[in-house]
This record gives C-alpha cells, structure tokens and sequence, in this order.
C-alpha cells in the first residue's frame, strides 16, 4: 500500500484546484489524485458550452495535477470504503492507499429519467458527453429535458449546430423566477427565432427508447419523440463515500468554515461540499472553493468566505450572476439597451442580495461589493453603478 501526505477523492475542476492550493503551502508532501473516470481532470462548463461551438477538445484538460512534482494520478479508481481509524483508502480494484489528510470532491450526479433509454443522454462527464457527440451527428431531432442551465445552454447550442429542438420544462416558461419579463421574452423569442419548440408546463414522467429514437411520456398524458433526448433536470451531490465512512451529511457533506469535515482529517470541496448549509454548484466555486481547502490542508487555517459567480452563454447573450437572483425579490434594471445590454438587481428590503450582468463583463468585484456592503440602496441609486467599459460591449 502506498502512502501519501495527501489524498483527493474526484478528478474534477475542485480537485485539480486543490492540488494547487496543497503546492501553495507544502512543495514535496506526496499528492494522489484518484478519479473514477477514464480521463484526466478537466473542465466541466465546456461540456454544454464552448465544446459544442469553437472550443478545441484539447483545451479543456487541467494541468494542476501533473504541473507539480509528488504528485500522481489514479484512473479508474472507484473509492468504495474509508477507514477513517487507520487513514486508508480502497478502490474497486483493489487497491489501496494511505493519507494523513484527505479531501473529499466527489462532485454531483445527474438525476435520471425513469424508463432507462439508452439514448437518453446526461451531460456532465466527459464520457458522456463523448457519447452523445458521436450519436448526434446523425440525429435531426432533439429533445431536451430540463430548464436549468444544462438544458438551456444545449438548447441554444444544439440548434445553433443545426438541430431541431424540442425543449421540454415542468416550469410555465424559460427561466421562470430568474429574468424579469421582459428580458426572459426576449430571450425566448431568440430561441423560437432559432427553431427551438418550447413543451412547458408539463413534467416527463419516463422517457423511453423506440426503434428509431425516444419518446417522452408527459404528466398531461402527451408525448414527445426525438431522434435522442438530452436530459439536464439537475444533480445531486454524491455524498455516498463520506456518508458510509460515518460522516456528517444532509444531501452533501457537511464543513466547518475551515472546510473541514465531521473528522478532523478529512474536509471536502466543490459540488458534494455544503456551504453555509447549501450545496453550490458553479464552476468559480468549485475552483476557488478546492484551492482554499488544500490551502486549508497545508495547514493555512483560512475561512473561507468566497462569494462565487456563476456564467452562461445563449446566443448572442452572455451573462454573469452572483447571489440569490429570483424574481421572489424586489428587481430593479438598469439597461443599456433594453432586454441587450445592462445589469439587473435583486434586493430585500433595499440590500442588494443578487446582481446579474446581461452582456456587463467583469463587473463581479462591484457585484460582490454591492451585495457585501451592508447599505440599503434605493433603485435609482444602482443606476449607473455597474458598466461595460469602452469596447466591452
């Protein structure tokens, strides 16, 4: 059995930035990286962004892991018991591993559809997303499930590629409760200008495959056939390890402000990690969140207080947000041009609690200062408070 100073669970973007993070404090400590895929760390949004337009698949990879020297990476290596007493790790395969502290970023999972259709597609690996390449080349019609991220970015994506879309959402409308009418309009008249057929206000119940595609059964008693379906109905944290190694869990690992869990060897970051209580699932958190905590391994003792991000592409739209952006809130926008260019704000009670810039780059620093100061703020005060700079736009 090997013997490392550090062990991390998870090849993904948390991982990789844990290892950074540890390198940061400790030079030489021995790192092992096991993943249970078959690939390297990499980035995860690319998988129903960038990848799908103009991105190479070689720039998704991360380099943290084999940048540094001590460390070595597991393949392939399914962790299926902890024995916390002994500090040991055991894989599938048999094989173990030794550590005097551990991280746990095993990220989240794809819920699934009933019904178990093979071309039924879950966006979030990279096997996956390998499979659903290869299968969609010859695929005309698509149906897509869900009116989250994932299903909105493939959406958009999709059709740009030429694909009928048929997106399908419990939800009344497109990003109900997070735009304002307006804009959530605008941008849905930009899906129907690119051919996508809206089914909303009606959940799948199971989802099928036939003998040329899938067909979707709907609570209204409806249906739905494509050539394949691509499935985003949200994730759940994959707290299994940690919660049979007697950990402290409530759909996600539970941390102290230290990142650290139930036992004092071990701590956890990204998607399984609850934050204040909730898991947060967006790329800037998993990055900013692992590096903190192999910070935190090292020895660096730091709270972390990070107010993360998160981003999409749509289109021709872009957007950055940060805080609890829902319409539940009072909204004040201030556009630039109506519905194209401004930021939106979101306030309880005059605190700023939510900031989304729509087609507004690197305005998050004067987000985070908005939403952290503490002031209440009268609308006409936010005007003008958050802009493009010249040629940003």
């Amino acid at each position: 059995m090997q013997e490392f100073e550090y062990v991390i669970i998870g090849g993904g973007m948390a991982a990789d930035a844990a290892v950074g993070g540890i390198r940061r404090r400790d030079k030489t400590g021995e790192i092992l990286v096991a993943s249970e895929e078959s690939f390297p760390p990499y980035q995860r949004p690319p998988l129903s962004k960038k990848l799908w337009l103009d991105m190479r698949l070689e720039d998704v990879w991360l380099g943290a892991w084999q940048k540094y020297a001590h460390t070595q990476l597991f393949l392939n290596a399914e962790a299926t018991r902890i024995e916390t007493a002994a500090r040991t790790v055991t894989f599938a395969d048999g094989r173990q591993a030794g550590y005097q502290k551990l991280l746990l970023a095993t990220g989240a999972q794809a819920r699934r559809l009933p019904g178990g259709a093979q071309r039924a597609f879950y966006v979030g690996t990279m096997g996956e997303h390998l499979r659903l390449w290869q299968a969609v080349q010859k695929a005309r019609r698509v149906l897509v499930a869900g009116s989250g991220f994932i299903g909105a970015e493939m959406a958009a994506a999709l059709s740009q590629k030429g694909h009928e879309v048929v997106w399908s959402m419990l939800e009344p409308a497109p990003f109900a409760h997070f735009l304002p009418p307006g804009l959530a309009q605008r941008v849905t008249a930009e899906y129907a200008q690119h051919g996508v057929i809206l089914s909303p206000g009606d959940a799948i119940q199971e989802l099928q495959d036939t003998g040329s595609g899938v067909v979707a059964r709907l609570q209204s008693g409806k249906t739905l056939e494509a050539d394949l379906a691509v499935v985003g109905i949200g994730v759940e944290p994959r707290d299994g390890l940690a919660r049979a190694s007697g950990l402290k869990t409530s759909s996600g690992v539970v941390v102290d402000e230290f990142l650290r869990t139930s036992d004092p060897n071990i701590w956890a970051a990204g998607d399984v990690a609850l934050t204040h209580g909730r898991a947060m699932m967006h790329e800037d958190h998993a990055v900013t969140q692992g590096r903190a905590a192999g910070q935190n391994m090292a020895g660096a003792g730091k709270p972390y207080q990070h107010l993360s991000f998160y981003y999409s592409d749509l289109y021709h739209f872009g957007y950055e947000a940060m805080g609890e952006c829902s319409t539940a809130h009072e909204v004040v926008e201030d556009w630039v041009i109506p519905n194209e260019e401004g930021v939106v704000y979101y306030l309880d009670q005059g605190h700023v609690v939510g900031v989304l810039d729509w087609n507004v780059w690197d305005g998050m620093s004067k987000a985070e200062g908005l939403i952290t100061s503490g002031r209440r703020f009268a609308p006409d005060e936010l005007v003008g408070q958050i802009r493009n700079q010249e040629g940003d736009s």
